[in-house]
């Protein structure tokens, strides 16, 4: 589920933290630069989002990339890439952001195209207001600000799921008597 963006912070990077953690996106930009030491917020990093997500409780479980960027990753620090993503299933596909959202794929993502974060859950988009609206609005090409998106090429797709679920999906945990 999305939530409404709200916040002082306009940047699309803060927004897709906005829309999938649900806190305003000066919150989203203060944990970036508190992590990350940076002054201010200009654009964010996969491994920074991911990074700030986790703050709010979610973590990637699945991640698609493209096959043109795959050895250029998209992260400001390696270790911190390394370490949130070391575990991350991933696939290489080549796909446009239309092709992407039409057959409505399940989880909460974060989907970075041409330079911009949107995110995207239950058949909703959401972004910093410069392609879409900060209120998530339904996925349907035909609508024209949608299909005016729809041939933009995915860069990186991340799945995020919040922490209580991902313990679940990692199977049980085994104690010794």
């Amino acid at each position: 589920m999305l939530h409404r963006i709200t916040g002082r912070a306009t940047k699309c990077g803060p927004s897709a933290i906005s829309a999938i953690a649900g806190v305003p996106t000066h919150k989203a930009a203060a944990v970036i630069r508190r992590l990350f030491d940076r002054p201010s917020v200009n654009g964010v990093h996969t491994d920074e989002l991911a990074a700030a997500l986790g703050e709010f409780g979610f973590v990637p479980d699945y991640a698609i990339r493209h096959p043109k960027y795959r050895e250029r990753r998209h992260a400001r620090r390696e270790e911190v890439w390394d370490r949130i993503f070391a575990d991350v299933p991933f696939d290489i596909r080549a796909v446009t952001l239309g092709t992407f959202l039409d057959p409505a794929p399940a989880g909460t993502w974060a989907i970075s195209a041409g330079g911009h974060f949107v995110a995207y859950a239950d058949g909703f988009v959401a972004d910093s207001g410069a392609w879409f609206s900060r209120k998530p609005a339904f996925w349907f090409r035909a609508i024209p600000d949608h299909d005016r998106v729809a041939l933009r090429r995915v860069r990186e797709a991340v799945r995020f799921v919040p922490v209580s679920s991902a313990a679940a999906h990692s199977g049980p945990t085994q104690q010794e008597c």
